[in-house]
């Protein structure tokens, strides 16, 4: 096998895996979840009175997944997608979710859950000028403007 980080990639574990398609829900599901994480996050601010900030950063591409480890397996997911929604969470904003332009594109329609703000074009590190969007949850949006009522 190949030696990473100490531990031996399971050659087995790569034949085994299978090349899974993209599906539109995929994209959706993602956008789903971090409405739930921002809501999770805000029940465990409100519960323990803190003031935790949550940066999202989305890209949709291919990537490569596979288990490390012969003995402790940890799983692991590889490429320039990850690498991409990486970038995307580093130059995100707190409370909303950063998405590529491919991602938007697949995600565009979801305009009565989400507010979008083109940031235009960005100089991402490795990356180099990328149109980004910024996406805005309806409830959080909300919740601005009632604090923004109440000032």
């Amino acid at each position: 096998g190949l030696n990473h980080s100490g531990e031996e990639f399971s050659e087995q574990s790569q034949s085994q895996s299978a090349k899974y398609e993209y599906q539109p829900a995929h994209a959706t599901n993602t956008m789903f979840m971090a409405m739930e994480m921002f809501t999770a996050l805000d029940k465990i601010n409100q519960k323990y009175n803190l003031s935790f900030d949550l940066r999202i950063g989305v890209h949709t591409g291919p990537v490569v997944a596979g288990v490390l480890g012969l003995k402790r397996f940890t799983y692991d997911v590889w490429g320039d997608s990850v690498n991409t929604a990486s970038r995307m969470e580093s130059n995100g904003v707190p409370a909303m979710v950063h998405l590529s332009e491919d991602m938007y594109q697949s995600v565009c329609n979801m305009d009565d859950m989400f507010d979008f703000s083109c940031c235009g074009k960005l100089e991402i590190k490795g990356k180099g000028e990328m149109t980004t969007y910024l996406a805005l949850p309806h409830a959080a949006k909300d919740d601005n403007d009632i604090e923004d009522e109440e000032r």
